[in-house]
């Protein structure tokens, strides 16, 4: 069922084993599984069916440090989306951000779950086999192609072979023909759930907590018309994205206040994101030209490659994990006669030929304590306090970038892949994007001390808060965090139906 917080009366309550906050990709992966498995999901979303300005505008931040990306509707690599949504990386819309997402699905690889010496910080308190069943269960249930069979297929393994003896190493994501929207997914599905109520433009504003503060009773929710709703449950998952589950915990702070999880004052701390350029080109070399087949961005559903620095050269230099996509840019015919009258082979996929490849570089960033998101003194619509978001780096990120580059043009050209050519704009922080990746603001540890929550998502020291999303990465080094947030979701979604017994309690208005 779906309704409207407008559709209940001025002090509702509800009532459900599990409060999912947030319609997004782990919000409604997690939500609907616990329903189809008998339990009685109360899912709460900010935004409504539609786009609507004024609770987009929830979304404002103050930027401390480096700005992120902001509304462009004249972005040349948002076309897809209407323009009231090029650019921007949050979205409060039924379906969440996965309203603006492209569709590319990869796991995160052994390593990336690694404690790296050089990376301060850096490693999972899980590793790749915890999470492993769950990518392949997700991409069994989505459709997804099979991403471990297409590491195995005999042309990627010839590459591969070749550039490894580079220096170089290079992994598979499954782009998708059209990108999942949840609201899209899983809508029908919800509309019909016995088990599962959705309530639109309801914003969580407050967590309760019982006399011992370990519990949470309650959480608040209001809307931009003056509505107040309050949910109760057994169980209350936070799906939200890294600034709103920050947000959410810092704001609960009547009855701890620190802010729930954040006895350690790591609530909001080690944000990161994945700074990227994408206005550089390759020139196609002997190699590309070899495997421009396994380059191509079309026809979608597909599987596509990016490129990095093998792990023993990262190691040696005490590098972070930066990746290269390559998108064919074909031949107009001034294209064509140029590289007739210079004499040069033509670079040709099925889809034509390939006058260059737009380069996308994309940097991980150390994970730090001073890079962090808290609570600031100026109101939103709703009288709750606007986050403060001071996006910063080490001098590790700027040396690991430069020699990054300076390595990967070198090999580049090497092994035959091509030249770089990134005109008057080389990549830098400065001037680099965010992806729209936010992570780590409620990192998970083996141990408080150390992050906010733990390997099962359980906010330290609470009995029943669980968050799923980004926000629980304490590192990111792969690009594009959804199919790792997904295999979370689920993994969550498993542990609660192993350790929350089915009640008989019905959802009541």
């Amino acid at each position: 069922m779906i309704t409207d917080i407008l559709e209940m009366g001025e002090q509702t309550k509800l009532r459900g084993q599990v409060v999912v906050l947030g319609s997004g990709i782990a919000g409604a992966e997690v939500a609907t599984h616990l329903a189809r498995h008998g339990r009685e999901v109360i899912l709460v979303e900010s935004g409504r069916d539609g786009f609507v300005p004024s609770i987009q505008a929830l979304n404002d931040v103050i930027f401390l440090g480096k700005r992120h990306r902001e509304l462009d509707p004249d972005s040349y690599y948002h076309r897809y989306l209407p323009p009231e949504l090029r650019g921007v990386s949050r979205v409060r819309q039924f379906g969440g951000t996965s309203n603006v997402w492209t569709g590319k699905w990869k796991y995160l690889q052994p390593i990336d779950f690694e404690g790296r010496p050089w990376v301060a910080n850096s490693g999972w308190p899980i590793d790749f086999a915890d999470l492993l069943e769950h990518y392949r269960s997700a991409a069994k249930d989505y459709g997804f192609g099979d991403l471990e069979a297409e590491a195995v297929r005999p042309e990627i393994t010839e590459l591969r072979a070749k550039l490894t003896a580079g220096g170089l190493k290079m992994s598979s994501f499954y782009w998708e023909q059209t990108p999942t929207r949840t609201a899209i997914r899983f809508g029908d599905e919800m509309r019909r759930s016995q088990n599962l109520q959705v309530v639109l433009g309801a914003t969580a504003t407050e967590l309760k907590l019982d006399d011992s503060c370990q519990r949470v009773t309650a959480v608040v929710c209001r809307s931009l018309e003056g509505r107040e709703l309050t949910v109760e449950g057994d169980v209350v998952i936070i799906a939200t994205g890294a600034f709103e589950a920050a947000r959410l915990l810092l704001a609960s702070n009547r009855q701890l206040p620190k802010g729930i999880g954040n006895a350690h004052d790591l609530v909001g701390r080690f944000y990161t994101d994945h700074p990227k350029h994408h206005t550089g080109f390759l020139h196609p070399g002997a190699l590309t030209r070899q495997y421009a087949h396994e380059l191509q961005y079309a026809p979608k559903p597909r599987f596509c490659i990016c490129f990095a620095l093998d792990d023993a050269t990262q190691q040696q230099h005490d590098l972070l994990e930066h990746v290269l996509y390559l998108k064919p840019i074909y031949e107009k015919p001034i294209d064509r006669l140029w590289r007739t009258l210079r004499l040069r082979p033509a670079c040709r996929d099925h889809n034509g030929a390939v006058a260059a490849y737009r380069v996308k570089f994309v940097t991980e960033q150390v994970p730090q304590k001073n890079s962090r998101i808290q609570l600031g003194k100026e109101l939103d619509a709703l009288g709750q306090r606007k986050l403060e978001v001071d996006w910063c780096f080490t001098e590790q990120d700027h040396q690991s970038m430069a020699t990054t580059l300076q390595l990967l043009t070198q090999r580049f050209a090497e092994v035959g892949l091509g030249a770089f050519d990134f005109g008057n704009d080389p990549p830098s922080l400065e001037t680099m994007t965010d992806a729209a990746h936010q992570m780590g603001t409620t990192r998970m540890a083996s141990r408080p001390e150390a992050g906010v929550v733990d390997t099962n998502c359980r906010v330290f020291g609470m009995d029943n808060l669980y968050v799923a999303s980004s926000a629980v990465f304490p590192t990111g080094p792969s690009y594009s965090p959804t199919f790792t947030i997904l295999a979370l979701a689920r993994r969550l979604g498993e542990h609660l139906l192993q350790t929350a017994p089915v009640s008989i309690t019905q959802l009541s208005v």
